[in-house]
């Protein structure tokens, strides 16, 4: 009956965003593209662009009584977002005391671009402040590959902290600080805009992310318009409250290093395509289920592994987008929480007329355990599908209704049936 509910609920919202497409179009707002190094930093905002009407435009607070518009004259961005979600268990009912749990998290991100800042060409400092709050409905589900990706332990922190320079008109590239590996080596475009974690965050790669991004050093090269060459050093054991740790350089926490390669064969544009391909080594992972101890001690061992994700265009018209992504990874099986891994699915940008920016997404994503995470001999792992709707709904907010169908969580015999809501505000 829940789960009746649940789809009709979702039914009639996309009915209601059809029946609504003959309405104005309201600008979207989402997060800034990254600073253009060359030529500074973006300032529509000290120019005056800034919409009136406070539905439409890209942040609910404006201007921040001319702080905004301030700090652009002199190469600085502030931005304040947040992501609250709702998820509950429909297979049983709604029952938000016992199958329900709120997350939220909210990101203060400070910039500077070097350059507009009259300081030097091609620097860019970021701070990132974030606040976490809430439950986590994996702890209802029992999965392993995690239904939500902001979910984190409550608490306010840095979470980044680095400068990224340019060199070379732009053919080289560096990034050294508490840094997210993930974001720069293995997160899909399509992946990244699903709400579970395993499509933005490959659960073969330990790479350091969220909620535990690491001290370290990455670096790019740029050979060619269609080709990126990436390699990368992080602390190997962090924790979301660490910072300029000492380990990655006495190595006494571990290490872990990265080498990938990016490429885009036919160009970059939208329908073009792009593949990833990498490596990595981490020096020092503690192994789940260790036959001896050494002292007190758990026993350790390096692990490596690969992966692999891809973007591909498949159809487009002026209002509408189809693309493919499709990504995989490999980590050995008696030190890894999943061993194998394989996903994918399909997103349509425009799905109804007079609202290109709405996105329709299904994903399917496997996760085979590593030996360390099985129940019995026979653990086949953990299949979930995933639907969502993104749905921009003010100029500085997003509604995201979102399904998730989970086959044997962890590798059990069960069958969990996931409904929840996000909503993205930009201030």
């Amino acid at each position: 009956m829940a789960r009746s509910v649940v789809l009709t609920g979702m039914v009639s919202l996309l009915a209601g965003l059809a029946a609504a497409s003959d309405l104005p179009d309201v600008p979207v707002s989402s997060r800034p593209e990254p600073i253009d190094h060359s030529d500074g930093i973006d300032l529509e905002i000290a120019a005056g662009a800034e919409p009136t009407d406070w539905r439409r435009r890209g942040e609910l607070l404006g201007d921040l009584l001319g702080l905004r518009s301030t700090l652009a004259q002199h190469g600085m961005r502030l931005e304040i977002s947040s992501l609250d979600e709702g998820f509950a268990r429909a297979d049983d009912g709604f029952d938000a005391g016992d199958h329900g749990r709120y997350h939220g998290l909210t990101d203060v991100v400070f910039t500077i671009d070097t350059g507009a800042a009259g300081w030097w060409r091609g620097g860019l400092f970021v701070v990132d402040l974030q606040n976490s709050r809430g439950g986590d409905i994996s702890e209802v589900v029992g999965d392993v590959q995690g239904i939500s990706n902001i979910v984190a332990p409550a608490g306010t922190r840095f979470a980044e902290y680095y400068l990224e320079q340019t060199i070379a008109e732009a053919r080289f590239r560096f990034k050294i600080g508490k840094q997210d590996a993930n974001a720069d080596f293995v997160v899909s475009e399509g992946g990244g805009e699903f709400v579970n974690s395993s499509f933005g965050l490959i659960p073969t790669v330990p790479l350091p992310t969220f909620p535990a991004p690491a001290f370290g050093a990455m670096g790019s090269w740029f050979p060619s318009d269609t080709l990126v060459v990436k390699a990368g050093y992080w602390d190997g054991a962090p924790t979301p409250d660490s910072g300029m740790s000492t380990a990655i350089f006495d190595g006494s926490r571990g290490t872990i290093g990265a080498v990938g390669v990016e490429i885009s064969p036919f160009g970059r544009d939208r329908l073009a395509g792009t593949y990833r391909v990498g490596v990595w080594r981490h020096s020092d992972v503690e192994l789940p289920c260790p036959p001896t101890k050494v002292g007190d001690e758990p026993l350790t061992s390096p692990a490596e592994g690969l992966y692999f994700t891809a973007d591909q265009g498949l159809w487009e018209t002026p209002h509408r987008r189809l693309a493919l992504f499709a990504q995989g990874g490999w980590g050995e099986t008696d030190r890894s929480a999943v061993s194998r891994y394989v996903g994918g699915g399909l997103t349509l940008a425009g799905p109804f007329r007079g609202r290109p920016d709405d996105l329709l997404g299904l994903g399917v994503a496997h996760a085979d355990l590593g030996r360390g995470q099985r129940t019995g001999p026979d653990c086949p792992g953990e299949t979930v599908v995933e639907l969502f709707y993104k749905a921009p709904v003010l100029g500085w907010m997003t509604l995201i209704p979102d399904l998730q169908w989970v086959r044997r969580p962890a590798g059990g015999e069960s069958t969990v049936f996931v409904a929840g809501l996000r909503v993205a505000t930009s201030f």
